[in-house]
């Protein structure tokens, strides 16, 4: 994204995941277990309310680097291969892979993390809630949304079911709230609507203008191409698939974090608009995680993998 972009969003991500301490060593998966924390009598649902609200951003941001990493190391890999001059199949799900782990970051970024409780997680909280609010929350073993409201420093579980469908049903909303929230932002007009329109046209793209209203079409399309080699990617390729070469092409300065896609819902063949959409949300990750560095300053324990990955691959 525009450097003048990515440093208007921070009122909607900084009171949400923004910690000058680069020693973060807890995931959120370890803060649930060890944080401090009291539970909200709220059944049957389960909440949090957290006595240090720095202990939940360093461990989002933990979290958020790790993903933006594994974004910019599947980007990087998809970049060195050259077996075939087409959009390939293996390519096509390694552009998936990409935009999905930005995805995970970008949600983290801002206050929200995506995530698989497992049954000795569930278990903990549930004894905790038992003993101190005296009621067994609704927490099956499952994916959920854990929430970070800052004002009222409560964290909320929202159960969710499928790893990937309900990971972009949650991260269009996402889209869309920030696409809102961009028109309140202190700014002229035009460059207010000029930003909500870049998410309100990524929305519309991972929707298909309305087809999956889950916003997980970039889902669909890997599910095709890996379950049912569909799109024509497989070998004898079809002559519709657009050239390897061209499309990294239009994003070869992805590590600078500053490329400008327009609107993807433009562009007429269906895997181009695919990876135009995978590499727009890559980009507004890698812009997040940037923009994050830049206000800390220096990169420690939590951003320096991100930091030597990207000069790294940048070298090779």
């Amino acid at each position: 994204m525009k450097k003048t972009d990515i440093e208007l969003l921070r009122p909607l991500w900084i009171p949400k995941s923004l910690s000058y301490d680069e020693q973060c060593t807890q995931t959120l998966k370890l803060w649930l277990h060890d944080g401090n924390y009291y539970i909200n009598s709220q059944p049957p649902d389960l909440s949090l309310f957290c006595q240090i609200s720095e202990e939940v951003m360093k461990s989002m941001s933990l979290d958020a680097f790790r993903f933006a990493t594994h974004s910019a190391q599947t980007v990087f890999e998809l970049e060195q291969t050259s077996a075939y001059p087409k959009l390939t199949s293996w390519r096509v799900i390694q552009t998936y892979y990409a935009a999905y782990f930005a995805a995970h970051a970008i949600l983290r970024f801002f206050g929200m993390s995506f995530s698989h409780l497992e049954n000795g997680h569930v278990q903990f909280l549930k004894t905790r809630c038992n003993s101190e609010a005296g009621y067994l929350p609704t927490l099956p073993s499952s994916y959920y949304l854990i929430g970070f409201l800052p004002d009222d420093q409560h964290l909320t579980f929202n159960k969710c079911s499928e790893s990937h469908k309900d990971l972009w049903k949650c991260f269009n909303v996402l889209v869309r709230q920030i696409s809102t929230d961009s028109l309140t932002l202190r700014a002229s007009d035009n460059r207010r609507q000029e930003l909500s329109q870049v998410f309100s046209n990524l929305s519309d793209a991972l929707c298909q203008l309305g087809k999956y209203q889950s916003g997980n079409w970039l889902s669909v399309v890997r599910n095709e191409v890996n379950y049912k080699s569909l799109h024509g990617v497989w070998y004898p390729f079809s002559k519709a698939i657009p050239s390897f070469e061209e499309l990294m092409a239009k994003v070869k300065d992805w590590r600078k974090a500053s490329s400008d896609f327009g609107n993807p819902n433009h562009i007429r063949n269906d895997l181009e608009r695919f990876f135009i959409t995978a590499f727009l949300i890559i980009d507004i990750c890698l812009s997040l995680a940037q923009d994050y560095q830049g206000i800390v300053e220096k990169a420690g324990r939590r951003s320096g993998n991100f930091s030597r990955l990207l000069k790294l691959s940048a070298a090779a």
